[in-house]
């Protein structure tokens, strides 16, 4: 009955309106006999009715056939678009589907247009697909991209069965004219054909990696033992060319192991073992490795401790401890003679979290590259000027570490003064993803 009214009320049903009235006129006339003048007059406004209710409907006529052609042309884009549309009311009534999203789901769309999906449907294998990407919390595995619960609202979703299928559905809201909720309308990208690609390409690497790790390995051994003078004695010009070969071999062998934990961290294989840690603890013996490079590089290593006492975190001591390697050699080595490098942590005020600072005094960050700062391979002109050697990997793995964790990493930087690489991570433990999730498709 409420739809009745709701459609009444519409413009277009001004004709009914004013027949209806005409009709109560009529009837009225009829049982109390009113005077011939009347009935005249009657009949003139009848026929002047009749004109205007002509020229409404030839209006009307004119604008639904304009409508219509201007349907069917949103309707024939909608269903030459490569992304899968579905479309639904408040009740999850399906309204449309377009060939795309047949495709994607494997179902068509006589079969469900029309029909209300329930997550019951996840019960049947045909409509399985279907229905998760409807109810994505019901998938076998999501990764949201948003972060609050306004719309629009992007998810990864994966599935194994019925077929390998990776994509990406944004969910929105559609409106009419006055801003009333009409329903909502799924957009699903196809990622599966990306995802193998980048798969592949990862284990290209990983193969690439392991097959050059046991050679540098011996390469490594052989020339620290020449320049040891572990196999004969060499001259000193022998002996230094050695030793600088073995430094060479070194960082060769560093840039391997970036790529293979690259490799790792794209597939969700990198490994995650979480306990209960001091991570104020955890930060000072990783500060005390860095005591002699800093000694080296002539830049102070100073640590604050924090005002306020920190819980326990739940965190994997050898992935944090890689994270705070990466980012305390980042700031003795991009530092200035005489620089500092000051280490601080401390509660974030009305957030679950703990933050570590690494402040530096060092060359600073171009405001145009900040952006690139947490991307693979990212080196700016600066950094490459003050050390060339460097895979450019250190800050993306260290930003897929702490999104695992839960927490999130950024950075403030003024070129020529210096740079604050900050990280979070959550107090609280319901915060930290249940699962490891590829980089490629999460972050």
């Amino acid at each position: 009955m409420n739809q009745f009214f709701a459609y009444f009320r519409l413009k277009e049903m001004t004709p009914v309106k004013v027949f209806l009235a005409f009709v109560v006129i009529e009837a009225v006339a009829w049982f109390v006999r009113l005077p011939l003048w009347f009935a005249i007059a009657f009949t003139f406004f009848s026929v002047a009715f009749l004109v205007w209710l002509f020229m409404y409907s030839l209006t009307l006529a004119k604008t639904r056939f304009a409508f219509d052609i201007e349907r069917n042309q949103n309707a024939a884009m909608i269903h030459a678009l490569s992304e899968g549309i579905i479309a639904y009311d408040q009740n999850f009534k399906i309204t449309s589907l377009n060939s795309a999203a047949e495709a994607i789901c494997g179902v068509r769309a006589q079969e469900v247009v029309g029909q209300v999906v329930t997550p019951e449907w996840v019960s049947q294998e045909y409509y399985r697909v279907f229905a998760q990407i409807i109810f994505p919390s019901l998938a076998p595995t999501v990764v949201k991209k948003t972060t609050t619960a306004s719309y629009p609202q992007i998810v990864e979703v994966s599935f194994s069965e019925p077929r390998e299928l990776h994509v990406e559905v944004t969910t929105t809201q559609i409106f009419d004219e006055n801003k009333k909720l009409l329903g909502f309308m799924k957009i699903i990208r196809d990622r599966s054909r990306e995802i193998q690609l980048l798969q592949s390409k990862s284990e290209f690497i990983t193969i690439a990696a392991h097959q050059l790790r046991t050679p540098l390995s011996g390469i490594k051994w052989g020339i620290e033992a020449l320049y040891k003078g572990d196999v004969g004695p060499l001259t000193e010009e022998q002996s230094k060319v050695a030793e600088q070969t073995y430094h060479m071999v070194e960082r060769l062998a560093s840039t391997v192991e970036n790529l293979l934990d690259v490799s790792k961290l794209e597939e969700g294989k990198f490994g995650y073992r979480m306990a209960k840690g001091d991570i104020v603890e955890l930060a000072q013996s990783v500060m005390e490795t860095y005591t002699q490079s800093a000694q080296q590089h002539e830049v102070k290593l100073l640590f604050f401790p924090p005002d306020q006492h920190i819980p326990q975190l739940t965190f994997d001591a050898s992935k944090i401890t890689l994270v705070l390697q990466n980012l305390i050699d980042n700031a003795i080595k991009y530092n200035v003679q005489n620089g500092e490098v000051r280490v601080r942590i401390e509660l974030m005020p009305d957030k679950p979290y703990v933050k570590i600072s690494i402040e530096d005094t060092g060359i600073g960050v171009p405001q145009d590259d900040m952006k690139l700062l947490f991307t693979k391979f990212y080196r700016s002109e600066e950094t490459l000027k003050k050390e060339a050697a460097g895979s450019g990997l250190g800050l993306y793995i260290s930003k897929n570490i702490v999104k695992r964790h839960g927490g999130d990493i950024w950075a403030t930087s003024t070129q020529g003064r210096g740079s604050v690489f900050s990280f979070a991570l959550p107090t609280d433990e319901s915060l930290i993803p249940p699962t490891e999730v590829g980089a490629n498709q999460g972050f």
